[in-house]
């Protein structure tokens, strides 16, 4: 029988400390929380959209968003889109190191997420502001809570395919791979929900220079400035592998993961769907027992799919990868880093330099500007 599973309140709980080792913390006032490192907090939030608690904002959260941190709007393309780079002049717009001046608490201590039931916009922000004033009275500061909404429809839960995007992409990122959400892709063709990429070169030099733990996300390449170098990954991935899934909360299929996989691009597809359902013939399912345990059930033929289209795809990954590196720098850095390779701040100029440098030059001439700003902060 095909069933969906209502997420609620405890199965986030769930989701979040059985499935990544995140400690569940009874706070006062708000009662059990997930705590989280504030890189992986700031990571959770982007790919979520989850706000930090945040009264001085017109509806009490300060929300970042996916689409904030945008580089390129469509696959093997360099057609820039406004996010990290501001098409004004290419200066470094939306970048963690702007959000941190905004917003300091962003860096500063272990943050919070709290499930909370959302029941219409008015009631919601009444018990926000009521939460925000008990917690500074006790002492607590608000801004250390990210705020996980749960409403609850009819038949089914809703607007919670962020928080599976966040939850599968990370259990893609534990097992060595970098992974993307709301991907740029292929006009015609859609916009898949998650990717995941093993790309063992690639992903070795990060590792090796502390740029990327044992896997992660495009966002975490742009925390080192703020959060230091990532925990180094002795171990060794060798077969070159693409992933692509499609989340649904409230339906039992996805098929318009049928496109993603016409392209012949990925090795592998899964629906995301916290359901009870056998897999369909077109994909794997990734779904959630009643723990929160993620399960996954491959799916019963391999994929058809071209290693060349593959490659060319993972090729422009690299390239498209390496400018979230790039936002680890302010705007000065990235023109003096330009400069010493006698190329100007520019459209034509940024894509030319990144295009001819190997991901292992580009992090060894990153890493002296890093190096810089860390002795500062702990001096």
């Amino acid at each position: 029988m095909n069933r969906i599973i209502k997420i609620d309140e405890k199965m986030v709980l769930g989701v979040l400390s059985n499935n990544f080792g995140f400690s569940v913390t009874q706070l006062p006032i708000v009662g059990p929380v997930i705590r989280m490192h504030p890189r992986e907090a700031f990571v959770y939030s982007v790919i979520t959209s989850h706000g930090y608690l945040d009264n001085t904002e017109p509806d009490q959260l300060y929300r970042l968003t996916r689409d904030a941190f945008r580089v390129f709007n469509q696959a093997c393309q360099f057609e820039f889109q406004e996010g990290i780079f501001s098409l004004s002049d290419m200066r470094l717009a939306s970048t963690l190191n702007n959000e941190v001046l905004k917003k300091p608490y962003i860096a500063k201590g272990d943050k919070f997420v709290l499930p909370i039931r959302n029941t219409g916009y008015k009631d919601f922000q009444l018990l926000l502001k009521n939460i925000s004033k008990r917690l500074q009275e006790t002492g607590f500061n608000p801004n250390d809570l990210i705020i996980c909404p749960v409403r609850l429809g009819g038949s089914a839960t809703v607007e919670m395919e962020s928080f599976f995007e966040y939850a599968v992409s990370r259990f893609f990122c534990r097992k060595g791979f970098l992974t993307d959400t709301q991907i740029p892709f292929f006009y015609g063709v859609g916009t898949p929900d998650i990717a995941a990429y093993c790309i063992p070169k690639f992903l070795g030099t990060l590792r090796e220079h502390g740029f990327l733990g044992t896997g992660g996300s495009l966002i975490d390449l742009m925390t080192l400035s703020v959060f230091g170098p990532q925990a180094t990954c002795d171990t060794e991935f060798s077969n070159v592998e693409t992933i692509v899934c499609e989340v649904k909360t409230c339906q039992i299929a996805a098929p318009q993961i049928e496109k993603y996989i016409d392209t012949k691009i990925f090795s592998k597809a899964y629906e995301v769907i916290p359901c009870e359902k056998e897999p369909e013939t077109y994909a794997g399912l990734i779904t959630v027992d009643a723990k929160g345990h993620l399960v996954v059930i491959e799916s019963k033929e391999p994929l058809v799919f071209s290693k060349e289209k593959q490659k060319a795809y993972l090729d422009w990954i690299e390239q498209y990868a390496k400018f979230y590196l790039l936002a680890n720098l302010s705007t000065e850095e990235l023109e003096n880093l330009l400069t010493e390779s006698s190329f100007a701040l520019s459209f034509y100029d940024l894509l030319r330099f990144m295009k001819h440098i190997s991901v292992q030059k580009l992090v060894t001439q990153i890493e002296p500007f890093l190096k810089r700003r860390w002795k500062n902060v702990k001096n």
